[in-house]
C-alpha cells in the first residue's frame, strides 16, 4: 500500500471525480483508475462502486477514507511546520561550550548572530566536560582537544596554539627555566581537565614531540583561574594563546620556554547528523567558522 495512492483515493474521494482527480494531479484519468485499483489489489477489497454519473463509497472505502483524511491533515502540518522549519532561524538556540571559548570568544558570535536574527534566543551551557549533546538537548558544542569516536558531525573551526607563561615577578624571584630538566623544579599550575593528565605537558625534546611531567601544588578545572593564578605570580601556567593574548602584548605574562613547550590543538563545532540542520543551528555554525577565520591569526601566533 503507497502513500500516494491513499493520497489520490482521498482526492477522488473529495471531488467525487475521477477525471476531476485527474485533472488537480495534472495526469490521464487512465492512470488515477490504475492508482486506485492497484489500492484495492494491495487491501484485497473493492473501494469504490462507479457508474456512469455516480462514485459511491463501499463501507470499507468508508473506514479508510476516515484514515486517509487524518493522513492528508498530518502531511498539510508536516508541510507547514517544515516550510517554517526551513525559513528564517528562530527558537532557541542550546549551545554547550568550554570554558575560554565559552567565555572569550562565543558572546562577540553570540552578540553578532542575535543581532542579524531577532527571533532566535540562545542558551549556553559552560562545561568542559563532554556530555551527550543529544540527550542533554543541545543543538550543538564547541570542544577543544583529541575527540572521542562519536555519531555527531564534527567541524573543525580553527587550530588553537598553547604556550608554558609565568610573570615577570614569578621569574625574577624563582628564575626562568633553560631546559626541560629544570622545568621540574618550577611551581606548575595544573589542569586538571587536561585530556592528558593534569601534570603531563607537551613539549620537543631531541627525540620529537613528547610530554614532561611537571609539579605544581595548585590545580583547577578553570584556564582562566589558572591565567589569574599566573598573573598572581604562583607560578607557570600552560595556557592557549588567544586568552593571553592582552596579557602578553602588555608583557604581564611571558612566554617560557617557548620553543620547547607548546602544543596544536583543534576547536570543534559538533552536532547531531541530520540532513536538514535546522536554520538556527546552521547559521550559528556559519557564522562561527566565519568569525574564527577572522581571528585565526590570534589564536596561532
Amino acid at each position: 500500500m503507497r502513500v500516494d495512492d491513499l493520497m489520490l483515493f482521498a482526492l477522488v474521494v473529495r471531488l467525487k471525480s475521477f477525471r476531476a482527480a485527474a485533472v488537480q494531479r495534472g495526469v490521464a484519468s487512465s492512470v488515477v483508475s490504475k492508482h486506485i485499483s492497484r489500492l484495492e489489489s494491495d487491501l484485497g477489497t473493492q473501494l469504490l462502486r462507479r457508474s456512469t454519473r455516480k462514485l459511491n463509497l463501499t463501507e470499507a472505502g468508508e473506514l479508510l477514507y476516515r484514515h486517509c483524511q487524518t493522513l492528508e491533515q498530518n502531511v498539510e502540518m508536516a508541510s507547514e511546520e517544515l516550510s517554517a522549519y526551513r525559513a528564517e532561524p528562530s527558537g532557541v538556540l542550546r549551545i554547550s561550550a568550554p570554558g575560554v571559548s565559552g567565555q572569550l570568544f562565543l558572546p562577540k558570535v553570540i552578540r553578532r548572530f542575535m543581532a542579524r536574527y531577532p527571533e532566535v534566543e540562545v542558551d549556553m551551557v559552560i562545561q568542559d566536560r563532554f556530555d551527550d549533546l543529544i540527550e542533554q538537548g543541545f543543538d550543538l558544542a564547541i570542544r577543544t582537544g583529541t575527540l572521542e569516536d562519536s555519531s555527531l558531525i564534527c567541524k573543525r573551526l580553527v587550530t588553537s596554539c598553547w604556550h608554558a607563561f609565568a610573570s615577570p615577578s614569578y621569574l625574577q624571584q624563582h628564575g626562568s627555566p633553560q631546559s626541560l630538566e629544570e622545568l621540574t623544579q618550577h611551581e606548575c599550575l595544573l589542569f586538571s581537565h587536561q585530556q592528558t593528565g593534569e601534570a603531563d605537558w607537551p613539549c620537543i625534546s631531541p627525540e620529537g614531540e613528547a610530554s614532561i611531567r611537571v609539579n605544581g601544588r595548585f590545580r583547577a578545572n578553570s584556564l582562566l583561574a589558572l591565567c589569574e593564578a599566573a598573573l598572581d605570580g604562583m607560578g607557570i601556567a600552560f595556557l592557549p594563546l588567544y586568552m593571553v593574548r592582552h596579557e602578553r602584548a602588555s608583557g604581564e605574562l611571558v612566554p617560557v620556554m617557548e620553543s620547547l613547550l607548546y602544543r596544536r590543538v583543534g576547536i570543534y563545532a559538533l552536532y547531531p547528523q541530520s540532513r536538514y540542520l535546522p536554520p538556527k543551528t546552521r547559521a550559528f555554525i556559519e557564522l562561527l567558522e566565519a568569525m574564527y577565520a577572522e581571528e585565526e591569526a590570534l589564536f596561532r601566533h
